[in-house]
C-alpha cells in the first residue's frame, strides 16, 4: 500500500475538511493507508463514527502545533517541530510515508519540502506546479511560486520533470511544452528566456513547441507551460483574479432584470455543467516536484474533492515511480 501523510490542520476548513477528503479517499483507494497528522484528541473525536474497516487504515500521528499563514516559513519550521506541517514533512523523510499533502501555509511547506526531504540528486531547484483549466481542459503550469529567481538550466529542468509528470501521473504522453514570453518571435524577450528557449529547443525527450503569450494560457495553446516563478505566479493570481470578477460580472447581468432572469432560468444548468469543466478541485493541488518525497499543496480553501484528489494523485505519483523516472533522466543527460 502507498501511505500518504495528510495535514489534517491545513486550510481555512480544517479539520472537517481535510478529514472528509481522506474518508472519501479511503473508500474510493483501497491499496491507500492515510497517516492523520494533527491534535491526537481532535482527530479521534472527528472520526469516531467511521466504519472499522476505514479506521483500520488510517494511523493517528499526534502534532499539537499549527503554523500559521503569518509567520515567518524558515523560522517556523525550525521553532514548530511539533507542528503539523514538519511532522508530516518529517513522516515523508523519514521512509513513513510516501507523500504528504497539505492545504496550510505555503512558504512553510516549500520550506519544509526543500530543507528537510531534500532534492533529487541532479536537481536543481524544485518548482510548483499546478494545474490549471483551460478552455481544452487542463494545463500544467510550472513554476508557480517556489522559485522567484531562475537560472536558464532550471527552467529546462522544469520543462523535463513536467513532462514526465504529464506522461505517468496524468496520462499524456507527448505533451506540448511552451515558454511563456511576450511575444513568439524569436528575437523577443528577456536574457532569460532567450537563453532557456535554445536549450529546450535540443531536447529530443520532450515535445517542445517554442514560445507562448499569456493571453494564450486560458485557451489552451500549450498542455505544459514553463516559467519563472515570478512570472508565472503572477500569471495564474491575474488568471484567478480574473475568473471570478467574469463569474461576478455574468451573475450580476443574468440578475439584472426580469427578462434576464428568465434567459438565466434556461441557461443556468448547460451554464452550471460547463463551469465544472473548470473547477480546480479536480486537480488535487500543486505537486513540489524533484523532490526525494512527495509533497502536495492543496489550496487553503480547498473542499473534500481536492483533498481526495490529491490523495488519488499522490498515490499515482507514487505507483508510477515519477521520482525514479526523473532521477534517471537527469542522470542520463547530465542536466
Amino acid at each position: 500500500m502507498t501511505t500518504v501523510a495528510l495535514d489534517v490542520m491545513g486550510g481555512d476548513n480544517c479539520p472537517d475538511i481535510n478529514i472528509d477528503g481522506a474518508y472519501d479517499a479511503l473508500n474510493k483507494i483501497s491499496y491507500v493507508r492515510i497517516k492523520l497528522v494533527g491534535p491526537e484528541a481532535l482527530i479521534k473525536e472527528k472520526i469516531i463514527s467511521w466504519d472499522e474497516k476505514l479506521k483500520a487504515r488510517i494511523e493517528i500521528v499526534n502534532a499539537p502545533d499549527v503554523i500559521s499563514l503569518e509567520e515567518s516559513p524558515v523560522k517556523a519550521i525550525s521553532r514548530k517541530k511539533d507542528s503539523s506541517i514538519v511532522v508530516g514533512i518529517n513522516l515523508v523523510k523519514n521512509h513513513d510515508a510516501d507523500a504528504f499533502i497539505s492545504a496550510g501555509s505555503t512558504g512553510a511547506i516549500l520550506a519544509a519540502g526543500q530543507l528537510i526531504i531534500g532534492r533529487l540528486p541532479g536537481v536543481l531547484r524544485s518548482p510548483l506546479a499546478t494545474m490549471i483549466p483551460t478552455i481544452k481542459g487542463f494545463s500544467l503550469f510550472l513554476d508557480c511560486g517556489a522559485n522567484v529567481d531562475a537560472k536558464p538550466e532550471w527552467l529546462v529542468q522544469y520543462a523535463r520533470m513536467g513532462s514526465i509528470y504529464m506522461d505517468k501521473v496524468q496520462e499524456r504522453p507527448g505533451a506540448s511544452v511552451k515558454l511563456v514570453n511576450l511575444g513568439t518571435e524569436d528575437e523577443k524577450g528577456n536574457a532569460l528566456t532567450k537563453a532557456v528557449h535554445p536549450m529546450l529547443s535540443e531536447l529530443t525527450d520532450i515535445n517542445y513547441q517554442g514560445y507562448i503569450e499569456s493571453r494564450d494560457v486560458p485557451s489552451g495553446g500549450a498542455d505544459i507551460i514553463v516559467a519563472d516563478a515570478f512570472t508565472g505566479n503572477a500569471i495564474i493570481k491575474t488568471f484567478e483574479g480574473t475568473a471570478g470578477v467574469l463569474i461576478s460580472l455574468i451573475k450580476e447581468v443574468l440578475k439584472s432584470t426580469f427578462l434576464t432572469k428568465i434567459g438565466a432560468l434556461l441557461i443556468m444548468k448547460p451554464l452550471k455543467n460547463r463551469l465544472k469543466s473548470f473547477d480546480a478541485a479536480k486537480c488535487g493541488g500543486a505537486i513540489l516536484l524533484g523532490l526525494k518525497g512527495v509533497v502536495i499543496k492543496c489550496h487553503g480553501n480547498a473542499n473534500r474533492l481536492e483533498i481526495s484528489t490529491a490523495i488519488e494523485k499522490a498515490v499515482k505519483y507514487v505507483e508510477e515511480d515519477v521520482n525514479g523516472l526523473i532521477e534517471a533522466a537527469l542522470s542520463e543527460s547530465g542536466r
